[in-house]
């Protein structure tokens, strides 16, 4: 594909008129349109705003690579961050599945009781002194360290 010819895909593909394009730029309809179909190429700095207008890189651009053959060119993440996003998904997933059923039995087993504390209600109560409790806590724990490890993560990959 010709530099012309990737203006071109870009431009409809992002729904623009030459003329809109043109306006963004500060160049001409006819300067655009010359672009496109190879009489010209525009200078650095309207490459560059083509590259933001766009939101595509230099290369992606300029080189005569296609698209798909310069997004198959990166590579692809290492393993080890293909299992730490695994483990951290797994991790939140069963922190709520724990907490669900730790309020899940202490809901049932205030509404089964006569037996509670005044100042904290059956649920509290439920919650404090039995084994409900442990459990949401462990689940709100497990779902607070996959909250950090994805943010972990999403630092990571803002990085590559």
């Amino acid at each position: 594909m010709t530099i012309g010819e990737k203006i071109s895909l870009r431009r409809r593909t992002a729904g623009l008129s030459q003329e809109a394009l043109a306006a963004q730029l500060g160049v001409s309809r006819q300067a655009v349109s010359r672009w496109e179909t190879s009489e010209s190429l525009p200078d650095t700095e309207k490459v560059l705003q083509l590259c933001r207008i766009f939101n595509v890189s230099a290369d992606e651009l300029l080189l005569d690579k296609s698209p798909e053959a310069i997004a198959s060119s990166r590579l692809p993440r290492p393993l080890w961050r293909r299992w730490f996003r695994r483990v951290y998904l797994w991790m939140g997933s069963l922190g709520v599945l724990m907490a669900l059923a730790g309020l899940t039995g202490a809901v049932s087993w205030a509404l089964q009781t006569d037996q509670w504390y005044y100042d904290i209600g059956r649920i509290g109560t439920a919650l404090l002194y039995h084994w409900m409790g442990p459990i949401v806590a462990g689940g709100g724990c497990l779902m607070i360290l996959a909250l950090f490890l994805l943010i972990f993560d999403v630092l990571l990959s803002r990085r590559d």
